[in-house]
């Protein structure tokens, strides 16, 4: 695989953690009684963030133009958050 593509996986990796980070903070944000304000603020900061990769694949897919670090970065940072939202919800 050449670095194009790995770059693309990395980014549409990180923008489904970033999906996932989302679903979870709001559906968690509904449920809870306390913490509602910042449940709420952890699923929009991470819908931000997973439109920002939705615009840099759209950006690479379009133009060719990449960055393979701030790609594999971004996807990881992604998966990372996607991962801790989910251990956060399912430990309360």
């Amino acid at each position: 695989m050449n670095p194009y593509l790995i770059s693309i996986g990395a980014l549409v990796a990180g923008l489904l953690g970033q999906a996932l980070a989302s679903g979870m903070a709001f559906e968690y944000g509904l449920r809870v009684q306390q913490g509602k304000l910042l449940w709420f603020a952890i699923a929009l900061g991470a819908l931000l963030l997973g439109l920002n990769h939705g615009y840099t694949i759209e950006m690479a897919l379009k133009t060719g133009i990449y960055d393979f670090r701030a790609a594999l970065l971004g996807g990881l940072a992604g998966l990372l958050q996607g991962l801790a939202v989910l251990a956060l919800t399912r430990r309360s």
